[in-house]
């Protein structure tokens, strides 16, 4: 099969980037023969390898096309704030949350990071399309928790401006769901009083009576909310 043909059905099944085993699916040709048709095809610059075991029919114009190269994993913190455009940075970052120890890499000089969770906190992602690839990402209400849940890493400033862009679109039954799921205190104290501030009021979630820093990297100072049991020890 010449290479315009695989090219086709390639971007036919919506395959930007593709691995071995698809173009043996797509040309029926034997693992040894496939292998060294994509090495020749790549030394000719008719494709590209992204890393090993993965290639592209073109070079990648876009970051969020990296999450296909990583299995159970999907898009968040601050890698979603900018796919949603809440935020005007540009990160030279892939933020991607996975359920297994990977270790941060680079590629392209993207550097891709990874942000383990426990298999019950691995939910509330969505598929996109992104230049003919797909890719997995936290929709919007997984996108809150999600920074909030990484709070050392993610600006509560940054976390504010998307709530203020999203505030129509936040499914708080959805967002309430996902909250009992985790069953975290401090997580629904967090989520509760940032949404209040822009009058979106969570019914129920659960919280207990001790008192906790709203930014827990900053030190212990601020007036207390004894509704939520939060120090506010930062101004948004």
């Amino acid at each position: 099969m010449d290479f315009f043909t695989i090219q086709k059905k390639l971007r036919e099944l919506n395959l930007e980037i593709f691995t071995l085993n698809d173009i043996i699916k797509i040309t029926g040709q034997k693992r040894t023969i496939a292998k060294n048709k994509l090495s020749l095809l790549a030394k000719q610059q008719k494709i590209y390898r992204v890393k090993r075991g993965y290639y592209s029919l073109s070079k990648i114009e876009s970051k969020f096309q990296l999450q296909k190269i990583y299995k159970d994993t999907y898009i968040s913190l601050y890698s979603s704030l900018e796919y949603y455009e809440s935020t005007t940075q540009r990160y030279n970052n892939l933020d991607l949350i996975t359920k297994k120890v990977l270790y941060d890499t680079t590629i392209d000089g993207t550097a891709i990071n990874f942000h383990k969770v426990k298999n019950s906190l691995f939910f509330g992602y969505k598929k996109i399309m992104v230049n003919n690839t797909e890719a997995f990402i936290s929709n919007i209400e997984k996108t809150i928790i999600d920074c909030l849940y990484f709070s050392s890493k993610v600006h509560l400033s940054e976390v504010v401006q998307f709530i203020k862009k999203y505030w129509k679109k936040i499914n708080l039954e959805l967002l309430e769901e996902y909250l009992a799921k985790i069953g975290s205190s401090s997580l629904n104290k967090r989520a509760g009083y940032l949404l209040e501030r822009e009058n979106i009021l969570l019914k129920n979630v659960k919280i207990n009576n001790k008192y906790e820093k709203l930014n827990t990297n900053k030190n212990l100072k601020g007036p207390r909310s004894t509704k939520w049991k939060l120090i506010i020890n930062e101004e948004l």
